[in-house]
């Protein structure tokens, strides 16, 4: 029987072990991050923009329609996509942690359609890199782990960057790329400016490969086409529900309307249009002068169309987007990784640190927790707490006055969500503010003191009472009525209608309130009311079901002090 050589015995048992180490360094690194990523979903702080998701998420949970009955200025997908997940879970103060977690696979997927472009434009060596720097950006990875529409258009956008580019779908290109775009397009309207960045950049990488006819062809037009009614599936199927269920114009003014407003607007201009000014022909340039060294025209035109494309979404985003977040970052965060990666490695040349790739990976994740884009304390334990209160102290059927949906599972009495938008058309008056006028006309019992404009702050000052720590933000209707001695009487006057009691820090207060005998809780109406107390006693008034379900009547006095 012949055996093999040696030395090549001794390559292939070398070989074996080395891509044993390879996969070994993956296992490690994937590890790493997943340890991580649920220490992040469990303890990261909340991001105000995350309970205004769930609170729409719960509305479609519970048969409520977006736009008419609950306001969002986003897109629809995604929401309707996690209601099933979160219906399921229920009423719990520790959903914010549970959704998240479930953002975890959508975090693993962009990782692998990171490493698949990076593979396909330069080499499985660049995408593991680049992958891998993806993966502990401390941008992507603290917005990643929170529950936002963006993590799935960060994915799908990724999944249109590899369909564009793979070498094995040209049949069925078109009709795929399509497809996915639209259904970005249903996550997230910024999928728009994607597009726009994309489709220039693919021009100009034309132009300057002399091709630019390729546009005008019959084949690229039969493409545009059929990519174009592929889009409009996902967008026309929801634009065919709302309009069924009659809330066309309502999606229409929350979704593109409302988006647009003058103050935000006024933000474009001056030095951030120098940016995509004066950035876009230097990367004209740069891709002339990389076209000089490119031996495959056909992987260069790739190549320089992805990170062209990346590059001008940036610029755009800086020079004319009105109001720029960390998460309009993400969809570009892993393509500019896949840059740097072939820059690093030098077009696939020099060895690659595949072997080092779990060492790389918990590096970068230390310094990530040294610096702090990753907590070491629970910080979402506040946030935690305030939504178990809220939640014993009210039921489904009460209103819960929040800024942007932060209470979750509970109605709220306006119909805007306090963000950035919103509160500009208030300053400006597009919107009238009548959030005083709905906390009176719906007896909104709580509200949670943030993001108030100052008149309806002075109202819950008025009309509201603080409970809990000192500096907390949940307030019950109520009122503290100061010290009294016996047979004295006090008025106070009422403006959020409700059932109401009159405690001292000891229990009920005892007297007569508006001339009879007082023995407990009183629904009260609008109005002036007047209470004689039978002895001397601090007293307040407070919401009664507060007091039947734990809020205790010394609290309601230590709040304040008094």
């Amino acid at each position: 029987m012949t055996r093999l050589p040696l030395p090549l015995d001794t390559a292939w048992r070398s070989g074996e072990r080395q891509g044993d180490l390879v996969r070994i360094g993956v296992l490690v690194a994937a590890a790493l991050l997943l340890v991580l990523r649920v220490h992040c979903a469990l303890t990261l702080a909340m991001n105000s923009d995350e309970p205004q998701h769930l609170h729409v998420v719960w509305a479609w949970a519970q048969g409520r329609l977006p736009y008419r009955d609950v306001f969002d200025n986003h897109a629809p997908l995604f929401q309707l996509l996690c209601a099933p997940l979160l219906a399921w879970l229920g009423e719990r103060a520790d959903i914010v942690a549970l959704m998240r977690l479930a953002m975890i696979p959508v975090y693993f997927g962009a990782l692998a359609l990171t490493w698949v472009i990076g593979k396909t434009l330069w080499s499985s060596r660049t995408g593991w890199l680049a992958a891998a720097f993806t993966a502990t950006a401390p941008v992507f990875f603290v917005v990643s782990a929170q529950f936002r529409p963006d993590d799935l258009w960060m994915l799908l956008w990724l999944a249109a960057v590899a369909v564009a580019i793979a070498p094995r779908l040209a049949r069925h290109r078109a009709a795929l790329l399509g497809f996915v775009v639209g259904t970005a397009l249903a996550v997230s309207l910024k999928t728009l400016l994607l597009l726009v960045a994309a489709g220039i950049a693919a021009s100009t990488v034309l132009a300057i490969d002399g091709s630019l006819r390729e546009l005008a062809s019959k084949r690229f037009a039969r493409a545009l086409g059929i990519g174009g009614l592929c889009a409009l599936v996902v967008p026309a199927a929801f634009a065919a529900f709302f309009a069924g269920a009659g809330a066309w114009r309502d999606m229409l003014y929350c979704v593109f309307q409302h988006n647009v407003a003058p103050e935000l607007d006024d933000r474009i201009g001056g030095l951030r249009l120098l940016i995509a000014v004066l950035g876009y022909p230097l990367a004209i340039v740069a891709a002339f002068a990389w076209r000089g060294f490119a031996d495959d025209l056909a992987r260069w035109r790739a190549q320089c169309a992805v990170l062209l494309a990346a590059l001008l979404y940036l610029l755009f985003l800086y020079g004319f987007w009105p109001l720029v977040t960390h998460q309009d970052l993400l969809p570009a965060i892993p393509l500019v990784a896949v840059g740097v990666a072939a820059v690093v490695l030098r077009g696939g040349g020099a060895a690659p640190p595949r072997r080092g790739l779990g060492a790389f990976v918990a590096v970068a994740c230390i310094v990530n927790l040294a610096t702090g884009a990753v907590p070491l304390r629970n910080e979402l334990a506040d946030e935690s707490n305030e939504l178990a209160r809220v939640l014993r102290l009210t039921r489904p059927d009460d209103y819960v006055m929040d800024a942007k949906g932060e209470m979750i599972f509970r109605r709220r009495p306006v119909y805007w969500a306090m963000e950035n938008i919103t509160v500009a058309r208030m300053r400006d008056a597009s919107i009238e503010d009548d959030i005083a006028a709905r906390l009176a006309a719906t007896g909104t019992p709580v509200v949670i003191m943030d993001r108030l404009p100052p008149k309806d702050a002075a109202f819950v000052e008025r009309n509201y009472v603080p409970i809990g720590p000192a500096g907390g933000l949940i307030r019950v209707a109520g009122r503290h009525l100061g010290e009294v001695r016996g047979g004295e009487s006090v008025a106070f006057d009422i403006a959020v209608p409700a059932e109401y009691a009159i405690v001292t820090p000891d229990g009920v207060a005892a007297g007569t309130l508006d001339g009879t005998r007082y023995v407990g809780e009183r629904r009260l109406a609008a109005g002036r009311h007047v209470f004689v107390a039978s002895a001397d006693s601090r007293l307040a008034l407070v919401w009664a079901p507060a007091l039947e379900r734990g809020l205790g009547e010394r609290e309601l006095f230590a709040a304040t002090g008094r």
